[in-house]
């Protein structure tokens, strides 16, 4: 089911059955979610790996309006970068969401809840995009440590080497009293 799109007929046949699933998803198989992990290992194509799993639980029933609905919950530990200093957070998933099938725009009039529904293409219903969409909408939107506990200090201790470049000779350090002695001669 995942690898297909589900077009409308098949959806409300879902709905009407009441039917579930529960199954495993690798990140990896998610490109614009993967876009925004840490980056740990790249694979010889340059593309870069995530080895996490994803536990989603769907069912399919019809709301209260008669439209097919979606309950999805999603569970598992993201590794995302830290904005303050860019090293690994281990961010946990727990995404419950419920969505109203729609087919069309008018429909959306039609519901208790427009936010809360998605509409089916022409080609139908993509449930990893769905899913991954979800899981992108609850993304932080700067995670950072918390506390500041596992960042680095800023504005530490000064380096051996940062004192030897202060007393390194600057080589147009005396250019200003050069161009300023021609210039005296020239004015006399």
């Amino acid at each position: 089911m995942l690898s297909e799109c589900v077009d409308s007929a098949r959806l409300a046949e879902l709905a009407r059955n009441g039917t579930g699933q529960g199954f495993s998803l690798s990140v990896k198989n998610l490109a614009r979610l993967s876009a925004c992990l840490y980056q740990v290992d790249e694979d010889e194509s340059g593309a870069r790996q995530d080895s996490s799993e994803l536990a989603v639980e769907m069912k399919f029933d019809v709301g209260p309006e008669g439209f097919p609905r979606l309950t999805m919950a999603i569970t598992g530990c993201l590794s995302l970068p830290c904005q303050r200093c860019l090293e690994l957070v281990a961010w946990p998933v727990q995404i419950e969401t419920r969505l109203s099938i729609l087919d069309n725009d008018e429909q959306t009039q039609l519901i208790a809840s427009p936010f809360d529904s998605i509409l089916v293409n022409a080609d139908g219903l993509d449930i990893e995009t769905v899913i991954e969409d979800e899981i992108l909408a609850a993304l932080p939107m700067a995670l950072a440590h918390r506390n500041g506990s596992g960042c680095r200090q800023a504005g530490g201790e000064e380096s051996d080497s940062a004192k030897q470049t202060e007393l390194m000779q600057k080589p147009f350090a005396n250019l200003a009293n050069l161009v300023g002695g021609r210039k005296s001669d020239v004015d006399d």
